[in-house]
């Protein structure tokens, strides 16, 4: 409380959390090329404090043309682009430390440091700095089975490796052949223990006894036994890569994108006093309700009887109310309706609305012309006797 009375460090990782600040770069299952600018950058970043851990995957060009399939759907054969992870370009990244992950394709359960784990289908270690350290397992070749349908165990195969790198406070690099011990779609036996031991390890270069002092410790391997996996010829990542572009059959490094730059809107400030009344509901209506009178078209709906099965829709009906099919609930006008005239005919009305609006446009007309306006809306509007009648 003495140090942070008023709590003004946030509690952020770059402040008063800066102690669990890891440092560290993870790359899990990588399937993208690299721009050589970000070789570059790693290689420097590392040589600055920045630590590494790579989880890998197969990668075996004879495995890829193998599982090849004819899909249905787009009459095509198809091949995968890559494997489980883009070795080739994981060992571009990770080459100028003598370190390089193998074609190999293994299989198999093991026992690391009192945890039980499963290899699912991860490459090895083919090549490591001879003062880091190695960890092997006993594995099933499983590139072998898949091509050739037989089963072979191998012995010492390199799965994990954590080096210190020279430079004065330079990072530190640890590899694992497999990620789908912490990949939740394919995982069997998590290895998240193990993660957290990399991250000691990068973090405060802390090794765990159970590995620097285990029995599976071993020489790390130099590579010149077997070539390193090379790209499979032909191949159409650059289809979907963001790094690769074509050209001419041998696909290469776009150009580096530029970063982005945000383009800030200038503010306008406006010099206008708001309306005392802003927070009140606004009326919807433009006229003041309180101070016109609108007609209830409703009121003077004419009453029109439904037509009754057999009638005809004669006018000489008695009492001059004209059948019809106007349906009043629903409130359709009916373009014209026949009443009892003044000379004992039949007057044409217009339809309830029509006749409001008109009433109102007489009544406008005498208020203007200084006399009081009547209400006259039983008298038929626009009154006219039929030919038979006159």
């Amino acid at each position: 409380m003495k140090n942070d009375p008023l709590d003004w460090n946030g509690d952020h990782i770059h402040t008063n959390f800066r102690d669990i600040q890891y440092g560290t770069l993870l790359m899990v299952d990588s399937e993208e090329e690299y721009f050589p600018e970000e070789i570059t950058k790693l290689r420097r970043d590392i040589d600055n404090g920045l630590s590494l851990i790579v989880f890998s995957d197969w990668y075996n060009t004879s495995v890829m043309r193998k599982v090849k399939f004819y899909d249905e759907n787009t009459r095509q054969w198809w091949m995968p682009d890559t494997g489980g992870a883009n070795v080739p370009a994981l060992n571009d990244l990770i080459s100028v430390w003598g370190m390089a992950f193998s074609d190999g394709l293994y299989e198999g359960d093991f026992i690391m440091a009192d945890h039980d784990m499963y290899y699912a289908s991860g490459c090895s270690i083919a090549r490591f700095p001879e003062d880091g350290i190695v960890i092997s397992q006993t594995l099933k070749d499983q590139g072998l089975e898949v091509l050739k349908q037989e089963t072979a165990v191998v012995d010492n195969v390199p799965v994990l490796g954590l080096y210190q790198t020279p430079s004065e406070g330079g990072g530190r690099i640890a590899l694992y052949g497999d990620s789908n011990c912490i990949d939740d779609s394919h995982r069997q036996k998590d290895c998240f223990w193990l993660l957290d031991a990399l991250l000691q390890f990068t973090a405060y270069s802390m090794t765990p006894p159970s590995l620097s002092h285990s029995k599976s410790r071993m020489v790390p391997p130099t590579g010149t036994d077997r070539p390193l996996p090379e790209r499979l010829e032909g191949n159409h990542l650059y289809r979907y890569s963001k790094v690769l572009e074509a050209y001419l059959g041998d696909p290469k490094p776009r150009p580096l994108p530029a970063c982005p730059h945000l383009s800030w809107a200038k503010p306008q400030p406006l010099n206008e006093t708001a309306p005392s009344n802003l927070w009140k509901h606004q009326k919807l209506l433009s006229v003041d309700t309180d101070k016109v009178t609108l007609p209830n078209v409703r009121v003077y709906r004419p009453q029109v009887r439904p037509l009754s099965p057999g009638e005809s829709g004669a006018w000489d009906i008695p009492g001059g109310i004209m059948p019809g099919r106007y349906n009043q609930d629903v409130g359709q006008d009916h373009p014209g309706v026949r009443l009892p005239g003044r000379h004992g005919g039949v007057g044409l009305f217009h339809g309830a609305a029509d006749q409001g609006a008109e009433q109102a446009q007489e009544e406008e007309n005498l208020r203007s012309n200084g006399r009081s306006s009547c209400s006259n809306l039983s008298r038929p509007a626009r009154a006219r006797l039929p030919p038979s009648d006159l």
